[in-house]
């Protein structure tokens, strides 16, 4: 099957779908794409979607084949104003809905869970996306919070929340991403700082799995502190507790038993007429060096999954923060055309639309095989996604060979490779020329 033709057809009828009824989309639907227009709703959909890193005006000129009557920047972002965030939502559950390959783990779907940081302009202040950010000059900051759920063996988004930085909080949303899954059964892994017995009981409820990293059981703020005593070196041990919302002489004087539920804490399944919760869990904590050690919490059951298992999933969450990277300097998110922030959001899951809809024509590329002694190689992501958007502007015409073009971009797998992590300040993409 020609997967480029194929994916492109699905996403541009979800897009001629979306458009016949644009009026739950637009932001004033009584008078919003009522008269026909050059740029319509379809036709400003495709070009967000098809945008890359050049200045709107280019974009619009490369959509529209250099054209001399290509619109004006400013009529369509004027055209772009007049269509909520919610419409690219929609596109990107309807094409994932439709394209979705099943890839399971013994069983299981694999989705992790992580969130990213994404600058944005700070010339406009408000109190969702701007923070004041001290050192030795306090300036305003201003950033979006995404948090996504990643299907590591499909390597694609299965959803996203997005949140402003001065409001963020990743628990809410892990709990939120969890409890909109409504999929095949899945075990949801996270990173340190999701560690909740909120979060984990909401997979628990959501009738799923969870394997969580925390912090090491020689932290003095890891959960695992009230989950102890634990010996040294690596284990695999069951653990119950007793949650409560009562502070009584028996809860506080046995503390191996009893886990009390402060009003600090969040917890969605108890209240003041049902106090007591019954926890279970397994702890598992295995050695990475000579001196270091992970420490997971799951709900996985020991007959199914052995410790060495548990590693090798956790292992593979690694893909996700791989995810971000390439979504936002190859499919380039971090350079963002506007500043009002309904058209940010727009970009958001234009990029994310974009990245699946890229991610599914590369898994389904099959590299000639050549005498090639001393690596094995796998296509470079980069390189499809500029022929992949390049092809997707063209209109009309003969099926372009795209899967044959990716093919002979590839790059070498070179396993075991390790660099010292530069941690360098987060800035936007400022081109003037971009805002809106």
């Amino acid at each position: 099957m020609n997967s480029y033709k194929h994916l492109k057809n699905v996403l541009f009828h979800n897009i001629k779908t979306l458009s016949q009824v644009c009026s739950i989309f637009c932001v004033n639907p009584d008078a919003d794409f009522t008269r026909n227009r050059k740029l319509d709703f379809e036709t400003i959909m495709k070009i967000i979607l098809c945008m890359g890193a050049s200045s709107i005006k280019d974009e619009l000129l490369k959509f529209n084949d250099f054209s001399i009557d290509t619109p004006s920047a400013s009529a369509f972002v004027q055209a772009r104003s007049k269509i909520k965030p919610e419409a690219f939502k929609a596109l990107f559950d309807g094409f994932n809905k439709k394209t979705f390959k099943k890839k399971l783990f013994h069983g299981y779907r694999l989705l992790a869970i992580d969130g990213s940081e994404l600058p944005i302009d700070n010339t406009i202040f408000d109190d969702e996306t701007t923070e004041l950010r001290h050192g030795t000059l306090a300036k305003p900051y201003s950033a979006y919070h995404l948090n996504a759920s990643y299907d590591l063996l499909e390597r694609t988004y299965d959803d996203i929340i997005i949140q402003g930085e001065a409001k963020k909080d990743e628990n809410d949303a892990f709990c939120q991403l969890v409890d909109r899954y409504d999929g095949q059964k899945a075990i949801f892994i996270a990173d340190r700082g999701y560690e909740s017995y909120n979060g984990f009981e909401h997979v628990v409820h959501s009738g799923h799995k969870y394997i969580i990293r925390v912090k090491d059981i020689e932290s003095t703020t890891s959960i695992t502190k009230s989950l102890g005593p634990f010996p040294d070196g690596e284990f695999d041990v069951d653990v119950f507790r007793m949650l409560t919302l009562k502070q009584t002489k028996m809860t506080k004087a046995c503390p191996e038993i009893y886990k009390i539920i402060t009003k600090s804490m969040r917890f969605d399944f108890m209240d003041k007429e049902n106090p007591w919760y019954e926890f279970n869990c397994r702890v598992v904590r295995f050695k990475i060096s000579d001196d270091k050690y992970e420490t997971i919490i799951t709900n996985l059951s020991r007959e199914e999954f052995s410790m060495e298992e548990i590693r090798e999933i956790y292992n593979m969450r690694w893909d996700e923060e791989t995810s971000f990277r390439e979504l936002k300097y190859a499919i380039v998110l971090n350079a963002l055309h506007a500043k009002k922030r309904k058209l940010i959001q727009q970009e958001i899951y234009a990029r994310m639309i974009m990245y699946n809809f890229c991610q599914r024509i590369v898994q389904e590329i099959k590299i000639p095989k050549k005498d090639r002694n001393k690596y094995t190689y796998r296509v470079n992501f980069t390189k499809s996604i500029h022929i992949i958007r390049e092809f997707l502007r063209k209109k009309g015409g003969k099926n372009p060979p795209v899967e044959y073009l990716i093919a002979k971009e590839i790059l070498p797998i070179r396993p075991n490779r390790k660099y010292k992590r530069h941690v360098k300040p987060k800035t936007v993409v400022c081109f003037n020329y971009r805002y809106n």
